[in-house]
């Protein structure tokens, strides 16, 4: 599974369609379209329906949906994780001479 595409699915849930989604994740309509197509045919579950002009969630949908915020919270997680090992830690002291702080 594609975390991308559970990414995908989440911003079009907060968004509310997969136009408003594709300008958020900044990439085409068909992309997006294509991301939930390839989760629904992972999972074997539709994820949304179309009633009139509108994408809603289905059932499934809304059973999937809490995971996804878990998985992406995770995600930020390990990236927070990274990015701390990379900064060092302790204390610095600097000493100088008392010419330089005349």
């Amino acid at each position: 599974m594609d975390l991308r595409r559970f990414i995908t699915f989440k911003t079009v849930v907060e968004e509310g369609s997969f136009l408003r989604a594709s300008q958020k994740l900044c990439c085409t309509q068909s992309t997006v379209t294509f991301h939930i197509q390839q989760l629904e045919q992972e999972l074997a579950i539709p994820l949304f329906e179309k009633i009139g002009r509108r994408m809603c969630l289905t059932a499934a949908g809304k059973n999937v949906l809490p995971h996804v915020y878990d998985l992406t919270k995770v995600m930020a997680s390990i990236r927070q994780a990274a990015r701390q090992d990379d900064e060092p830690g302790g204390e610095l002291r600097v000493a100088t001479g008392e010419t330089l702080l005349a």
